[in-house]
């Protein structure tokens, strides 16, 4: 904008003068059409082009998506995993076959447009992206009067709103905020007497109507823009570029970088919360360059955004906290109703604190951060990346991160948890997936002429001097924690005591650590994850980086130590007063509290980098790995064991100090028990640099590791020495303090480290021979082990998956094992190992030692097995180690069970080390152990040591005999298993199962009569009379995607004139008494829901087999049982389809017949498909007892009809051929023994296989004599073979059939389906509590689960299945692959799941890390699947399964 018109200048002040007036009426709301009216136009005219602007069709949506709302995301069309689709903007059929997924609970803004994020082929019809739009076009929709009047509104409102928050700059830490609160809450409620009180205690007045003055100004600005852009893309330009320039010519930055300034001061310090802007800002991205350009001021501003505050501290904060709270939550009707001593009591509480608050002399510190801080989120595309990380201010941002570490380290503890927000800037962009090329871009600028050097040779001494580490983003973010520097402690008598505000500093500083840490290594992993990072490079930039650690350390070497603080701070605070136990205990641990800020990131990153070395290269010794790091660093012993000594001290230092304090979330967040701690668990740092240390210096290392400790000045000497045992046993029972530092930047373990990781889960398998991915997963938590990225290959490395069941189970490399020692803050997991153990009946010695150390020292054989370890056992397992254990034993009531197990440690690996020398010192040892023994009362400790005396002497009496007795061993553990065999096949051969087995291949059985038969419920023999079998008829669904019938011989079987395949029957091969089965169906319904269909509510007493009709199976049938067995026959046909069939005799006895029809298709299907089942079900029996039923019909009245309806096409086709004999032979001439014949010349004719010729005659009562003689004389007969088809599919040809409907992996199923839409709705599930999708086996059709209309009871699986299936459906889940089965009204979820990856591991659309094609079809379900639709079991299936509640669902409500 020019200002050399005095005219606009005029027009500005006026304007001005103008707003500070609207300014005093921050009470009245604000209508943004008056507004525009009375601030910029009153012309109609120029109103209706603002009114006009609205267009359809916009660049960017940017609509402010609450949490909750439905949300969609297509990695397909973004990679970003943080963009986001509304639903208006998500078209399914914009995204047939791509990886979307509904995203739920989740806030922000649509990026539907923004061609930064995602691809314009993903974008919907209403938003084009900015480039499809022309600025100057776009502009010229607003008149050029209405520009300059809006732009001069903007100046005029920015202007007097600066003015006002320029005041509040100045005099905001003079005010304390929760009066100023208080006063707002007075003024907002009209209460008096507390108006009145801060009004005399506190001159609040001016200074509250200041800031109201300024929150009713920003509020107007922001509302006006916002509603001045509402789909309005030519306003969103012009405001743009308006904020874009200079409020004034002197002015050095733009409008919004004046707003920027001010905006957590307006945020965090007024009477009331100011408007969040952040939808505004959603919308000014559809401008990209705008976008770019608060990309910059987010970068120039980056300090602007945090605001230090100085709060003094009294004893009524709280109270008056919860005054507040209560006051807020609070109307005016309802204050009214406040008793008024209620108030009065208020009242005093105020007053009481305000004088408190003058003349308290103790300041806490407080960091807020402006909202708009969050919005680095936004900046995530590829381009804005690159721009912020190469951006020639990045420096401004790297400069405050070293201001916030010296307010972070200060001694004065802060009361807030935004400083923790820093360091998500980095990761987030360090976390994309092509953060590597930017990556690597910046890392060959820092390197110059020498990045060919860097990738192909080792690192030089040259390429370290002429690193430009500010230009390489990793090494930069590094360099942020150089100035930090050790302080000398500095506290106030009456602060030498640890308040809740000191935890919470300790607790946030820690957590700060972590995620700073973590953004090294999430920056590094990108790095090491791309194809360019070769071992070398892997190698050199590790080298570089520790380099630059030490460099930093060695400076800070010459400040003061952390000894020198502890031992000031001890002399000043504890030493020359006069104190009593409890008043050192105190002021210790305030001292410890404040020296945990004594080690910074710097250490703890100069730890990650030689952790990485060790496991980069291999090292057979201390010495060595000693001579490699002094090579790299080019320093010499001394030097280096100086800085190595100072770093061992501070990490010993935090560690007292978080044990001292006793504080639990102090120690969960230090040991990695917190769900705040992703990749980084600080004790293992501190435990592997020990390690280290101990692993360079050994004897001398030990000796260091002893006086530091003693150092610390522990007050009792049991404490330090507890203390002591329960770091060496942690550090000397496996390395899962080096897993912990490396495992997530390091896909392929480390030797040392696979075997650390296999160690715990080898003592996992105590429990059960199979575990969950998920149960190991968690354990490892509860240990306190990093679950990170590559957890899943690391455990893949020890454990495989059992197709079976679906679960993990060791490889054969590994076997079971317990260790006590690693389970230290994990007992949990260690009772219940405790508990197996002891219902084992283990021995004292295994439940209370175990044997890990005994499978470490038998692995020490192999060449450098686990270096460390090896060289610390041989250290550490020498004579005067064992007798300062021994020693602490003998000390009056110490008796802690770490050193039961140090000792252990140390017995075992001085009997592998220094056997002879051991075995010297082992009757000296028993004695002293003796001894001990009887000066000990608790029955634990006796135990314990007479243990240690037994191991001692086994080890030392059989070393001899321990490889025969081992061989032994073996040989009868294998001799054992034999037996164990032999008996289990013993038994098997008399189980049922078996029997069955041995059945279902006999070709032929003896048809037995059925009084010989005995009743499966009272085990009397059947009577001729009264006894019965159970018939379950089911109305098969219809299905599209597939038929058990082939395509080409569906019509004969399902035509105009008849109908053959809509009936299903199952049986079970349990018979009973009329009256057993009576009374077994009465005890039965007392568990069964009275609602429930009838197929729940009855069956087999047995098997729990559906019923809806009995089958009377006595050889003499009566008129009454057929009509009976018909009759029910008929009801299910009225029930189940359609009444009229039954309207006159002649139509019932044609419908009775096709029932008929029906079930012996079934029958003969079953014979085809599944010949053991049919066996198994002894369905022969019930063939020929329908047959019996049949013949002794009545149809005479309908036979002309019946002959003329089912006319069968019998060409090549064995059913039809089968169905047409018996309505000739059965139905018509009712001649049993012409069928016979037929039946046995058939199987001729089609060549019949014996086991199917043999269960046909069974079926058809055709005794073996009888078949001979048939077929002697049909062999006198020329018979023409004719080739037949069984026109059915079979079961593998079902499978083939589901697996091309389904999909061979998550991501061909989900991309084939999800975009279908429901078909109830068209759209998807608005209502997010009933979230999901599903699509229908039977006809591929998909649906929201539940009912996605409203008042509607049913839900969409049972409407469709009823409408379209006959009631029965399979659905699958597209978020996990889980199977819905459904007979409505009832279904059960979860039945199976039908994806696994190789852990074994269920679906999971909504984890954004999952690898879709890795989860691939479980075969074994499927086949499962086609069982069930061959069988028709989908009844027998839902009522026989044990669910839980939450998966069954017996209304209908799915």
């Amino acid at each position: 904008m020019s200002f050399q018109s005095q005219e606009q200048v005029e027009t500005l002040t006026i304007l001005e003068n103008r707003l500070k007036s609207l300014s005093f009426q921050y009470k009245e709301p604000i209508n943004e059409i008056q507004i525009f009216k009375q601030f910029i136009s009153d012309k109609d005219e120029e109103f209706a082009i603002w009114k006009n602007a609205e267009s359809q069709v916009k660049s960017v949506c940017g609509k402010d998506i609450k949490n909750g709302e439905l949300t969609f995301q297509c990695f397909t069309c973004a990679p970003d995993p943080f963009h986001m689709y509304c639903y208006q903007c998500f078209d399914p059929d914009v995204h047939i076959n791509h990886k979307c997924i509904i995203k739920h609970k989740i806030g922000g803004a649509c990026d539907c447009g923004d061609e930064q994020t995602i691809i314009p082929s993903g974008f919907c019809s209403k938003h084009q992206g900015i480039s499809k739009f022309d600025y100057n076009q776009e502009l010229k929709k607003i008149s050029e009067p209405l520009k300059q009047k809006i732009e001069n509104f903007i100046r005029a409102l920015s202007s007097v709103y600066l003015q006002l928050t320029k005041k509040i700059k100045s005099d905001y830490h003079k005010f304390n905020l929760k009066i100023l609160k208080l006063y707002h809450i007075s003024e907002k409620l009209l209460i008096i007497p507390l108006k009145e009180t801060i009004d005399s205690e506190y001159d609040i007045e001016d200074y509250y109507k200041i800031f109201q003055q300024a929150i009713y100004l920003n509020s107007i600005l922001f509302k006006m823009c916002y509603w001045l852009t509402e789909s309005r893309l030519c306003f969103i330009i012009l405001l743009s570029q308006i904020f874009q320039q200079q409020l004034t010519q002197e002015s050095k930055q733009s409008i919004f970088e004046d707003l920027f300034e001010v905006q957590v001061l307006i945020e965090s310090q007024g009477p009331q919360p100011a408007l969040i802007i952040e939808s505004l800002l959603f919308r000014f991205y559809a401008d990209y360059s705008f976008k770019q350009f608060i990309q910059v001021c987010y970068i120039k501003k980056y300090q602007s955004m945090w605001l230090l505050t100085r709060q003094k501290v009294t004893r009524y904060d709280n109270q008056i906290d919860e005054t507040l709270i209560q006051l807020q939550e609070i109307s005016n009707s309802k204050f009214v109703r406040l008793q008024n001593e209620q108030l009065l009591q208020m009242v005093e509480n105020i007053k009481m604190y305000i004088k408190s608050y003058k003349s308290s002399q103790y300041n806490l510190q407080r960091f807020y951060l402006s909202e708009i801080h969050e919005q680095h989120t936004q900046y995530v595309a590829e381009q804005l990346q690159e721009l912020f990380l190469n951006n020639q201010n990045i420096s401004i941002v790297y400069n405050y991160i070293r201001d916030l570490q010296d307010i972070i380290h200060s001694h004065n503890p802060l009361q807030s948890f935004k400083q923790l927000s820093y360091s998500m800037v980095f990761k987030l962009r360090y976390d994309y997936s092509f953060f590597h090329k930017m990556g690597f871009k910046q890392l060959n600028q820092a390197l110059a002429k020498q990045q060919l050097q860097f990738y192909s040779e080792e690192i030089t001494k040259e390429i370290i001097q002429n690193f430009k580490y500010q230009d390489f983003t990793i090494t930069a973010f590094i360099d942020c924690f150089n100035r930090i520097k050790p302080q000398h402690l500095n506290i106030v008598d009456e602060n030498l005591i640890i308040r809740q505000y000191d935890l919470q500093d300790a607790i946030y500083f820690l957590i700060c650590q972590c995620q700073a840490i973590e953004v090294i290594k999430t920056g590094l992993l990108k790095l090491f994850d791309s194809q360019s990072a070769t071992p070398l490079f892997k190698e050199n930039i590790t080298k570089l980086m520790l380099i630059q650690c030490y460099s930093i350390l060695k400076k800070k070497s010459k400040c003061i130590s952390i000894d020198m603080q502890l031992h000031e701070a001890y002399k000043k605070y504890i030493e020359v007063k006069d104190l009593s136990e409890k008043e050192i205990f105190q002021r210790l641990s305030k001292i410890y509290l404040l020296l945990i800020k004594s080690i910074t990131v710097i250490e703890r990153l100069f730890t990650f980098f030689l952790s990485q070395l060790y496991c980069l290269k291999n090292f057979s010794s201390g010495k060595d790995f000693e001579s490699y790091i002094l090579n790299v660093l080019e320093e010499d012993k001394k030097e280096l064991k100086i800085i190595f000594y100072e770093v061992l001290s501070k990490c010993l230092q935090v560690y007292t100090s978080i044990y001292f304090c006793q504080n639990k979330i102090l120690e969960q967040i230090y040991q990695g028990l917190s769900d705040q701690n992703e990749l980084v668990i600080l004790e293992s740092y501190d435990s592997s640099f020990l390690k280290f240390y101990l692993f360079i210096y050994e004897n001398e290392g030990f000796n260091d590791l002893f006086q530091i400790i003693k150092n610390r000045k522990i007050p009792i000497e049991s404490d330090m020495n507890r203390l002591l045992c329960c770091l060496l046993l942690r550090m000397l029972s496996s390395d899962l303090d080096l897993y912990n530092v490396c495992c997530s930047t390091s896909q392929n373990l480390h030797k040392d480290l696979k075997l650390s990781l296999a160690k715990s889960i080898q003592n996992f398998y105590n429990l059960s021979t199979y575990l969950q991915y998920t149960d190991i997963e968690n354990k490892l938590k509860r240990m306190g082990i990093i679950s990170c990225s590559y957890l899943p290959d690391h455990i893949l490395e020890i454990c495989e998956v059992d197709q079976a069941v679906k679960k993990l189970k060791l490889k054969p490399d590994y076997k079971i094992i317990y260790d006590p020692a690693i389970f230290n803050i994990s007992n949990s997991t260690n009772n219940q190992i405790v508990e197996k153990l002891i219902e084992q009946n283990k021995s004292e010695k295994e439940i209370h030692l175990g044997n890990g150390i005994e499978w470490d020292v038998e692995l020490f054989s192999q060449t450098n097995f686990r270096t460390i370890l090896y060289h610390l056992l041989k250290e550490y397992c020498k004579r005067e180690y064992i007798q300062k254990n021994i020693h602490l034993l003998a000390t009056e009531g110490f008796a802690l069970i770490q050193t039961y197990q140090l000792l252990y440690i140390q017995i075992i690996a001085a009997n592998y080390f220094r056997t002879q020398e051991f075995i010297v010192d082992v009757p000296s040892i028993l004695d002293q152990f003796e001894q001990i023994q009887k000066k000990k009362e608790r029955k634990d400790d006796i135990q314990r040591i007479q243990v240690l005396i037994s191991e001692i002497n086994k080890i030392t009496t059989v070393v001899q005999k321990f490889t025969e007795k081992s061989q032994n061993q073996v040989k009868n553990n294998l001799q054992n298993k034999k037996n164990q065999f032999k008996d289990k096949y013993n038994k098997l051969q008399k189980s049922e199962f078996l029997q069955d087995m041995l059945d279902s291949n006999n070709i032929k059985e003896n048809n037995e009569d059925t009084y010989d038969k005995v009743c499966s419920s009272c085990r009397l023999p059947l009577s001729q009379q009264n006894s019965v079998a159970l018939l379950l008829l089911i109305k098969k669904p219809q299905t599209s995607n597939f038929s058990i019938i082939s395509k080409e011989s569906l019509d004969y079987f399902k035509n105009q004139q008849f109908n053959l395949i809509d009936i299903g029957i199952a049986d079970c091969k349990h018979y009973f008494h009329q009256t057993c089965l009576t009374e077994g169906f009465q005890a039965d319904q007392k568990n069964r829901r009275q609602n429930a269909p009838n197929w729940v509510k009855i069956g087999c007493p047995v098997c729990k087999l559906p019923c809806t009709l009995t089958l009377p199976i006595q050889i003499q049938l009566t008129n009454f049982d057929v009509e009976t067995f018909n009759s029910d026959l008929q009801l299910f046909v009225s029930e189940n389809f359609n009444e009229s069939l039954f309207e006159n005799q002649i139509t019932a006895l044609v419908t009775l017949t096709q029932t008929y029809y029906n079930i012996f298709f079934d029958l003969l299907v079953s014979l085809l498909q599944n010949l053991p089942e049919y066996i198994r079900n002894k369905k022969s029996i019930v063939f020929n007892q329908l047959l019996m039923i049949l013949k002794q019909t009545n149809i005479e009245a309908a036979r002309m009809q019946i002959k003329e309806k089912f006319q069968f096409q019998t060409k090549n086709n064995l059913i039809l051929k089968i169905l047409c004999l018996i309505q000739k032979y059965v139905v018509l001439d009712k001649d049993l023994e012409r069928l016979k014949r037929k039946i046995i010349k058939c199987c001729i004719q089609y060549n019949i296989k014996n086991d199917i010729k043999a269960q046909l005659e069974l079926s058809f009562d055709i005794k073996d004599e009888i078949s001979q003689q048939i077929q002697e004389s049909l062999q006198k007969t020329l018979i023409q073979n004719i080739p037949y088809q069984f026109t059915i599919i079979n079961q593998q040809q079902l499978i083939e059939e589901l697996k091309c409907i389904i999909g061979l992996t998550f991501k061909e199923f989900y991309c084939k389906y999800f975009t279908k839409k429901c078909f109830a709705c068209g759209f998807y599930n608005k209502d997010q509590r009933y979230r999901g999708f599903s699509m229908c086996l039977f006809c591929s059709k998909t649906f929201c689960i539940y009912s996605c209309k409203k008042n509607l009871q049913t839900g969409n699986f049972n409407q469709h299945a009823n409408n379209e299936h006959n009631g029965i459906s399979i659905y699958i889940n597209l978020e996990n692959g889980y199977v819905t089965l459904l007979c409505s009204p009832i279904s059960i979820q979860k039945y199976k799941c039908l994806f696994y990856n190789q852990l074994g591991q269920t679906m999971d659309v909504q984890n954004s890390h999952a690898d879709w094609n890795t989860y691939c079809l479980d075969i074994e379900k499927v086949k499962e699947l086609s069982q069930i639709i061959l069988n028709n079991s989908y009844q027998a299936t839902i009522r026989n399964l044990e669910v839980r509640q939450n998966q069954l669902d017996m209304d209908g409500w799915l």
